[in-house]
């Protein structure tokens, strides 16, 4: 009884460390490849599909800026994930 159970506990340990392995050299693979590295500054990023993310300047989360939500305050584009996101934003530099 003893052997299975150090048997069961020896697979699901090997089992973790697998994981915990391939989650590492992927975080090295990304690390290394460099596309996903920002160009020019902190606003705006260059993703693996060629488009640019641009920063929501009221939560700091990166979006697509042609799915984002837009509004033009004191003569300058802004990008927002959400209604709610540039709603705040709009009240904020009001």
């Amino acid at each position: 009884m003893r052997n299975i159970l150090l048997l069961i506990v020896g697979v699901i340990g090997l089992a973790i460390l697998r994981n915990i392995l391939r989650e590492v050299g992927r975080f090295a693979a990304r690390a290394m490849s460099g596309s996903s590295k920002a160009k020019g500054g902190t606003d705006g990023r260059t993703v693996r599909s060629g488009g640019k993310l641009v920063r929501d300047p009221q939560t700091g989360t990166y979006v697509d800026p042609r799915h984002a939500v837009q509004a033009r305050v004191n003569g300058t584009q802004h990008y927002f994930e959400s209604e709610a996101s540039r709603d705040a934003f709009v009240r904020a530099s009001a």
